[in-house]
């Protein structure tokens, strides 16, 4: 990761009507698409106000995160400048201790973060707290509901989100739940920006057959890693090389056994979470990055592949519609079905993706941090309302 330091809330825009902002959720050294976001967020956002950001000191217990740790292997003792490590999951005085310091720092905003039923109850309670001050609430939306979650988990997180006054979400879908359940209350949509922290590749892996896949990220059930292995196994062809690189939820055998991999001589296994230089190293070799999510929100793979310049083949469901743009940077399937991804793959060339590559650097000037910081902006009030940003 980009240890680049963050503007501090001293440097940032001051003076008699300077805008304090709240910012609270996974911060470096936490692991993962949302603490990724959340530190690129953390420093547009300094530029542009008086900012007071609030991360964990412990996020997760053991059971509930079932990945070899939830901190980046080799910044586990990284702090994030301008960020302050107060909540625990295991003492909900932290959570109160947090409302408290917002509202000393003379915060008007507080943006948190949303994205699991684990958290949700904290958030809605320290939300519900300050709005009870007077201050301001937005939620920032990466999911709205966990992808695993039932009928009763749904209600209990509708329920929750209520304690917003306000919302940001990466995609059309999610924005149109959100504005028919809350009608009143304001619903921005901005895209996951590109993940442009990370490094460019360092060494240039050689390409094999007629085409590389990559499929990168934690791996989970909703994200289709076994329909894409039944497409290739329909596919057959020998000439398409398919490299999976992420840490699974479930053991990894247990995996290997599900997919069928001493079956699927062209499928490469790296399951384990890797280092951003590695990372980088995998996507400089793929020719075409696939998502084959059975449900979605935003994705931050899709935001790391736009910045490697990688067209994207995945399924219609979550922010792809919005970010992708079919037959220029990408494609898009029905969701769950292997034989709408053999039919994607089989016709694909290399030349063919190489070419699309132009039209992807373009999209690397729309979607910045700048501009999602320039968005949440619109949220701050004015004469006790909201002013309301990009609809």
């Amino acid at each position: 990761m980009n240890r680049a330091s963050a503007t501090g809330p001293d440097q940032a825009a001051s003076g008699p009507n300077a805008v304090h902002v709240a910012l609270i959720g996974p911060v470096l050294p936490f692991r993962g698409g949302v603490a990724q976001y959340t530190t690129q967020l953390h420093r547009a956002l300094a530029k542009r106000c008086v900012l007071r950001t609030i991360s964990y000191r412990h996020q997760y217990p053991a059971w509930l995160y079932p990945g070899k740790s939830d901190r980046e292997p080799d910044q586990a003792a990284y702090r994030e400048p301008g960020v302050d490590y107060l909540l625990d999951w295991r003492n909900p005085l932290s959570w109160f201790r947090a409302t408290g310091f917002i509202e000393a720092s003379g915060c008007s905003l507080a943006l948190f973060d949303w994205w699991t039923l684990f958290w949700a109850p904290a958030t809605a309670l320290m939300a519900r707290q300050l709005r009870r001050r007077g201050i301001r609430v937005a939620f920032l939306c990466h999911n709205l509901f966990d992808h695993d979650a039932g009928a009763f988990k749904r209600r209990v997180t509708g329920a929750l989100l209520a304690q917003a006054d306000a919302y940001l979400v990466h995609s059309t879908e999610q924005a149109v739940v959100l504005r028919s359940r809350f009608p009143g209350k304001p619903v921005l949509a901005h895209p996951i920006p590109l993940y442009d922290q990370f490094p460019p590749p360092s060494i240039r892996l050689p390409k094999r057959g007629r085409l590389e896949l990559l499929f990168f990220g934690f791996i989970r059930p909703y994200k289709g890693l076994d329909v894409l292995v039944d497409a290739l196994a329909r596919l057959n062809d020998a000439q398409v090389y398919l490299t999976v690189v992420g840490e699974p939820w479930c053991p990894p055998e247990e995996l290997r056994k599900r997919i069928g991999v001493a079956h699927a001589p062209n499928v490469e296994l790296h399951l384990d979470y890797v280092d951003d230089q590695t990372a980088a190293n995998f996507f400089g070799r793929a020719d075409l990055v696939v998502l084959p999510y059975l449900s979605a929100s935003g994705s931050a793979v899709a935001a790391m592949a736009f910045h490697y310049g990688c067209p994207i083949l995945a399924t219609r469901t979550g922010a792809f519609p919005d970010v992708i743009d079919e037959g220029k940077t990408g494609f898009l399937v029905t969701p769950g079905s292997a034989e709408g991804l053999r039919s994607a793959i089989r016709p694909l060339t290399r030349e063919q993706l190489e070419a699309m590559r132009t039209q992807l650097h373009a999209e690397k000037t729309r979607f910045t941090w700048n501009s999602l910081a320039e968005c949440l902006m619109g949220l701050t009030p004015v004469d006790n309302t909201f002013s309301r940003g990009h609809q």
